[in-house]
């Protein structure tokens, strides 16, 4: 089996231990299976896709000097998190910005159909889906932090609340909610389309 094929069927646990003995590679494989999320993350909170993935890049490089001090390496997908949210609101700070306000505009879900595959209907014009994605955008910040990690990034309800370090109960109710507001706002949209 070649290496890298090995490295993407060990568990996180696996790849920490690995990392923490010096093999980088391990660590490479950990940015992969969670540069999206992370990015992703960031976007919920910052409104432009390039200080979302620089913001991602300081994390995992932040994470990984600090991959020594982590207590629980199956954990480490939340404890990233962490660290991207942290980072977010040291740079909304840097830049005078109020770390509370997230607007994720038309432009900055454009760059996310590029920059993580966010693919939208092909039934749909150009106008439909920007009104679509400024229904998303207008949501609570909790609501659309977990809209983006399940449909742009693809994660399951589990994952999403292993991510964030919710229960997993918690994470449906609030894609439940997203959902009741996203039909109640967009069925009138939907009626005009038939």
């Amino acid at each position: 089996m070649p290496q890298n094929q090995e490295h993407s069927n060990r568990s996180d646990e696996q790849l920490i231990w690995a990392a923490l003995k010096g093999d980088t590679s391990s660590y490479g494989v950990i940015v992969e299976r969670y540069w999206k999320m992370a990015v992703a993350l960031a976007i919920s909170k910052i409104n432009n896709i390039t200080e979302a993935e620089d913001i991602a890049q300081e994390s995992f490089i932040k994470a990984y000097s600090h991959l020594s001090k982590l207590r629980h390496p199956e954990r480490f997908a939340g404890w990233l998190s962490k660290i991207v949210i942290q980072n977010c609101i040291d740079h909304c700070r840097r830049c005078g910005r109020n770390q509370g306000v997230s607007t994720l505009d038309t432009k900055t879900f454009e760059s996310l159909d590029s920059k993580l595959a966010f693919s939208s209907n092909p039934g749909l014009d150009e106008e439909q889906v920007r009104f679509i994605r400024g229904t998303v955008a207008k949501l609570p910040e909790k609501f659309k932090k977990v809209v983006i990690m399940r449909f742009v990034v693809g994660l399951t309800s589990a994952e999403i609340a292993k991510e964030l370090s919710k229960r997993h109960g918690t994470v449906r109710t609030w894609l439940h909610r997203a959902y009741e507001i996203l039909r109640k706002e967009l069925t009138p949209f939907f009626e005009e389309v038939k």
